[in-house]
């Protein structure tokens, strides 16, 4: 039997609904949302079944169940490879009460042969050897989907991280994404089924996944920014004309939590340079500028490097009167008297340019100037750079002068709520399309993270959307601002503009029948 591929023959006679599966119903079309780069369909379409998408869900919710310390019974035990499974799984009672299943608990394993073994469980945790007519075939399949999902969960790094992400954030666009890649992962395995009674794991299964996630969890609560206060420069510390340039940044714009403990180490003087790296739209040169405004640290100058980096970053000579005098940048002015700089985009720049920076950055941090003056690094310089990886245009950043930065960050995705405030304060009007075109948003990316495709949208993308949608509304508005992110490639084109199609971008008219 090809499990899998059962599922798609199998839909409970008493429903078709995939029970809290977003509205998706057996075999609905959710190719909007996602096409596996190994789909065989004729027509290229992702379609989802019921039995696929439940088991998901079931096991998505007791994963929630485990991490937030709500379930106690029931465990997943896998051997080293993950080839050998057994899980003890109970069905919480909304499953039964809208008869998903009547089932108390699943126990199920898999020996690393090709036989599934599944013993379904009643309200005594006796083994149930029948099952309700109208969900026979299907509740006998669940656990043997689950038992599956958590084989290629062992397997797969980045499936498990996906699943996890879900677990915290469900999303119909991730759903959509992880029933269709444990579909075409074991499509055209087959496995003989057997239904009977199992008491207890087999000793090869000796690692529990609860274990391991309650250790996550423990671990995570461990790491608390709220009580950590930021050390701060005196207010006098800097010169008057200095401390003007401290950056003054609206309500909208917040420190990360990680990022507290980081300025208080640049205070200090234990990070005089930090590298922030991560994708376009994640607010690395925000987050140091908020870094600056919480320790009080001027910010004597931010230079794009795709533009402003040359070989007189430092200063140039210009004419004074009937002189030639050599006239320094605020670049140098921050090593000379202290103060922060700002380059962003550092990985633009031609490496010549930088070389600068190994004798700024060492330990005992000097510049030399065309003048000829030798200026040392001022106790209170701190250097920060952000980063874009991966992008065209882009270079590996030297490895001598990567370590020199005392500390790297990685800059998480910005949270939707960070997105939505963000459009909220800088355009008021786009408040009730934001919901959609967030949705847009993450499914635009999950698409191309799963397809691999040449793809970057951003927020920066999403303010553009609400700015032109002011004047010609968002439909005819992401013809110039989104669409446009698939740089004249039509199909990819084509899927922005359905993806955009769903969704009511007229909110508070009428429709044309007057509804």
């Amino acid at each position: 039997m090809k499990p899998c591929k059962a599922a798609y023959k199998i839909v409970r006679k008493n429903d078709s609904e995939i029970y809290k599966g977003f509205g998706f119903r057996h075999l609905s079309d959710a190719t909007a949302y996602y096409v596996h780069r190994n789909n065989e369909s004729y027509k290229g379409t992702t379609t989802l079944c019921q039995t696929i998408g439940e088991a998901v869900i079931m096991f998505a919710e007791y994963l929630s169940r485990v991490l937030n310390d709500k379930q106690t019974e029931g465990d997943i035990l896998t051997d080293e490879t993950g080839n050998a499974v057994w899980i003890e799984l109970p069905v919480p009672a909304d499953w039964r009460e809208n008869g998903i299943t009547d089932t108390f608990c699943y126990r199920a394993n898999m020996d690393g042969t090709s036989l599934i073994k599944c013993c379904p469980l009643d309200r005594d945790g006796k083994y149930m050897k029948s099952a309700p007519s109208d969900v026979e075939e299907h509740y006998l399949l669940l656990p043997v989907i689950i038992v599956l999902l958590v084989r290629l969960l062992v397997e797969d790094e980045e499936y498990a991280g996906m699943l996890m992400d879900f677990v915290r954030t469900p999303g119909a666009a991730a759903f959509v994404t992880l029933h269709e890649d444990l579909y075409q992962h074991f499509k055209n395995n087959e496995f003989i089924i057997s239904s009977r009674e199992l008491s207890i794991p087999p000793e090869t299964c000796k690692y529990s996944l609860k274990a391991k996630l309650l250790n996550i969890r423990k671990n995570k609560e461990e790491i608390t920014y709220d009580n950590i206060e930021i050390m701060s420069f005196p207010n006098e510390h800097f010169p008057e004309c200095y401390r003007e340039l401290v950056p003054e940044l609206s309500e909208e714009f917040r420190l990360p939590d990680k990022l507290r403990p980081l300025c208080s180490a640049v205070t200090a003087g234990d990070m005089r340079s930090v590298l922030l790296y991560g994708p376009a739209g994640t607010g690395k040169t925000m987050a140091c500028k908020l870094i600056c405004r919480e320790t009080g640290l001027p910010v004597m100058e931010t230079v794009n490097c795709t533009e402003n980096l040359d070989e007189f970053i430092l200063g140039k000579y210009l004419p004074e009167g009937d002189r030639i005098v050599f006239k320094e940048s605020y670049v140098t002015k921050a090593i000379r008297f202290g103060g922060a700089v700002i380059f962003e985009e550092i990985n633009f720049a031609r490496p010549q340019y930088l070389a600068f920076l190994n004798s700024l950055l060492d330990d005992n941090g000097f510049v030399r100037l065309d003048s000829g003056e030798t200026v040392k690094r001022h106790k209170d310089f701190r250097f920060f750079a952000t980063m874009n990886i991966g992008y065209y245009g882009t270079r590996e950043l030297n490895q001598a002068l990567y370590n020199r930065f005392n500390a790297v960050v990685e800059m998480d995705e910005l949270a939707d709520e960070a997105i939505e405030r963000m459009l909220e304060a800088r355009i008021p009007d786009c408040a009730p399309f934001i919901k959609d075109m967030l949705e847009v948003y993450h499914r635009i990316r999950s698409k191309a993270q799963a397809e691999e495709l040449d793809l970057v949208i951003s927020p920066r993308n999403l303010e553009n959307w609400a700015r032109m949608a002011v004047y010609e509304g968002y439909v005819a508005a992401a013809e110039k601002t989104i669409v446009p992110i698939a740089r004249s490639d039509r199909s990819i084109e084509a899927m922005i503009r359905k993806i955009i199609s769903f969704h009511n971008w007229k909110k508070g008219e009428s429709d044309d029948n007057g509804g």
